[in-house]
């Protein structure tokens, strides 16, 4: 979908994209009138069969945007809604609305929209501010829990979000915070071949102690259990030589510069140990090294928190 081609259709789903404000049939589902100084702003939609019912849906995500001054080339937006409406009756009708990343700075209450609260990756201690502005957001129809009904994947600039159809009603089955504008985004992607789709979420984390030392790369990986998407970075980092070679040149490179410094660093140490643990060490002497030394209680507390799951001796 871009400028030149704002309709795209394939055998399923047919998508719209709207321009300049052009689409308000949808905002009548919102309170009546935008917070002081906003705008409602029907970004897209799409419709396709994404239910039990044999008739179509339509998925529409209406941003609450801020006024684009003369220097600015991208809109920008505090909150984000999606609705999912009956569009084959003579007016829409609501089948469900959901609230993202809800900033807490308007007073922009809808008694219908359930809110989706964005989640921090397990051991992941930093998140965005959740007042920032955002400019990217967009969603596609994909049927990621393999079930043959379509599932809504939704991307903003500081996160991601999934709404799948389950046990009769429409609900949130996924909800993470990314990192923007790190090298790589938020996937989805079948690593198995089994039809259901697994979830790769990136972080950059950064390197206390040392500013000129680079962020941190790390990955969560999750994958449907057949209720919700759960967190499985064992299989990830297990099969992933790659990452921990990166990982433990990047330790090596900075030992060099920084000598105790950087050997010191409860970040580099708590990762280098996560990983560790989650490749089948049974004792990950670099969480052991954060019990017994470290400063920063979210370190200490995480890495006793595994240590209680690993067997006894």
């Amino acid at each position: 979908m871009n400028a030149e081609s704002p309709e795209t259709t394939t055998p399923e789903v047919k998508y719209q994209r709207y321009y300049s404000y052009q689409e308000k049939k949808y905002h009548r589902f919102l309170p009546t009138a935008a917070p002081k100084g906003l705008y409602y702003n029907t970004r897209m939609a799409a419709t396709a069969n994404i239910d039990d019912t044999p008739e179509k849906e339509t998925v529409v995500l209406i941003l609450v945007d801020v006024p684009r001054e003369p220097y600015r080339y991208v809109d920008e937006w505090v909150q984000a809604f999606l609705l999912i409406a009956n569009t084959e009756a003579a007016e829409p009708q609501e089948k469900a609305l959901f609230k993202l990343f809800d900033t807490g700075t308007y007073a922009l209450e809808v008694p219908t929209a359930e809110t989706i609260e964005l989640q921090n990756p397990p051991f992941v201690f930093t998140q965005p501010p959740k007042d920032v502005l955002q400019s990217h957001a967009t969603f596609e129809l994909v049927d990621l829990t393999g079930d043959g009904v379509l599932d809504v994947w939704f991307e903003s600039t500081y996160g991601v979000a999934v709404i799948s159809f389950q046990n009769g009603a429409f609900k949130e089955v996924f909800g993470n915070y990314t990192i923007p504008g790190f090298l790589s985004e938020a996937e989805y992607v079948d690593l198995d071949n089994d039809g259901s789709y697994e979830i790769k979420v990136p972080y950059s984390i950064n390197i206390d102690r040392v500013p000129s030392a680079p962020h941190l790369p790390w990955m969560s990986l999750y994958e449907w259990n057949g209720n919700a998407y759960i967190l499985n970075n064992e299989r990830f980092y297990a099969e992933n030589d790659e990452f921990l070679i990166q990982l433990l040149s990047e330790y090596n490179y900075q030992m060099l510069r920084h000598g105790r410094v950087i050997y010191n660093c409860e970040t580099y140490r708590f990762y280098l140990g996560l990983v560790s643990y989650y490749r089948g060490s049974e004792t990950p002497g670099h969480l052991k090294w954060i019990i017994e030394h470290g400063k920063q209680d979210h370190y200490i507390q995480a890495a006793e928190s595994i240590f209680k799951k690993l067997p006894s001796e």
